[in-house]
């Protein structure tokens, strides 16, 4: 088992302090958006073994077997999960992500196209899906999926959207929701973003009990006036996650985090479809067709107790969450990342060997082939491996 230095990432809607203060290390004076610790090819952590950092992909790819196990089948040879600390300041663009077969025949096509790698004009960077694990570290909030059918008509007919813009899925049910969307989108109705930001400045007593969702519309007009996705907000069911709850986004799931810190699992890809709300490119046409219609409603997942695991529908990944418990993690199918996020945590093999302490904003790498160990959380810490076979 290894120390796992995390890559920095500096996006504008990264918060300037939260994860410095985290860390317990001086801010960069940038946007601090997000730590990676995995080995995606763009942004791979490293591990220093004594010769200086070396990278986890290529020390993956040096010895799959050793590092991967079981699991090196599931992504061929490459980790299969990504883990990341994630501190909003601002809110994400309205996005979702693909499932497989779009992303890997999103990906050929790009490429075909040539379309260069790191083109910020590219949609999809790897041929990868992306379900993925959000968990709350300090009070998170987020906009996840849309809200079931009457409640999305009462918030769009109380903040002033047009009757006829619901008329699809009025008639035809959630079935009909990539419609509205792609309508929404290309600007149809007329006038339907000036309409929603009039009675969303109206106040409270014209928002008929939904002054917090205009409030939202009114903040995010602010960072992106007259962009047509600002009438997509009503229609989204908006979560308040504490620390330790947890919401799973599959594929084709409209969603936006707004602001908080959190603890965010996923398949390795970095793919998304952005619908708006953004400064980076914009697909509408691949994000809509990409909405799955009968995803199922997103549900908070609360910890039962201080040695919870999640629900996690996706083979790629499976995250236990530790709060001042310990484990001794036996059955092994793959490769474990372990970050803390409060307190400490220290990691020890199984029989002989030198154990790790881990503080807040630090992680381990330990390969399959280090076998049995255990984890004494004396704070709150996270364990991710690969999830269950066909998950």
């Amino acid at each position: 088992m290894d120390h796992l230095r995390g890559r920095l990432q500096h996006y504008d809607w990264g918060s300037p302090t939260a994860l410095a203060e985290l860390r317990a290390v001086e801010p960069t004076g940038r946007p601090e958006a997000e730590v990676w610790f995995g080995a995606h090819p763009s942004s791979p952590a490293t591990v220093d073994r004594g010769s200086g950092p070396e990278a986890l992909d290529a020390l993956i790819a040096a010895d799959p077997s050793s590092h991967l196990g079981p699991a090196a089948g599931l992504r061929s040879g490459t980790l299969p999960y990504l883990v990341k600390l994630l501190a909003a300041d601002a809110p994400l663009s309205i996005q979702a992500h693909p499932d497989r077969a779009t992303a890997e025949a999103g990906f050929v096509a790009e490429n075909d196209a040539g379309v260069s790698p790191d083109s910020p004009e590219r949609t999809f960077r790897d041929a990868g899906a992306k379900p993925e694990l959000v968990v709350a570290v300090t009070p998170f909030r987020t906009l996840c999926g849309f809200r079931p059918v009457d409640e999305a008509i009462r918030v769009s007919s109380a903040l002033g959207l047009p009757d006829d813009l619901l008329a699809a899925v009025r008639t035809r049910g959630p079935v009909a929701w990539a419609e509205v969307v792609g309508r929404i989108l290309a600007g149809h109705p007329d006038g339907a973003v000036e309409a929603l930001l009039q009675r969303c400045g109206e106040g409270v007593g014209a928002t008929g009990g939904w002054s917090g969702t205009a409030d939202l519309v009114l903040e995010l007009s602010g960072r992106f006036p007259g962009d047509p996705a600002l009438a997509l907000v009503p229609l989204l069911a908006e979560h308040h996650l504490e620390s330790g709850e947890a919401l799973f986004l599959g594929p084709g799931v409209l969603h936006a985090y707004l602001g908080g810190v959190a603890v965010e699992v996923m398949a390795a890809s970095d793919n998304v479809l952005r619908g708006g709300l953004t400064g980076k490119h914009v697909d509408v046409d691949r994000l809509v067709g990409a909405i799955d219609p009968e995803a199922p409603e997103a549900t908070v997942q609360r910890p039962g107790d201080r040695l919870h695991l999640y629900d996690v529908p996706a083979e790629e990944f499976s995250v236990w969450r530790l709060d001042g418990t310990s484990i001794d993690v036996d059955d092994r199918s793959g490769p474990d990342i372990v970050v803390c996020v409060d307190g400490s945590a220290f990691l020890s093999p199984t029989g002989t060997g030198v154990g790790l302490d881990l503080t807040p904003g630090g992680a381990a790498w330990i390969p399959h082939a280090d076998g049995p160990y255990r984890i004494d959380a004396g704070g709150l810490a996270y364990r991710v491996t690969v999830g269950e076979p066909g998950a």
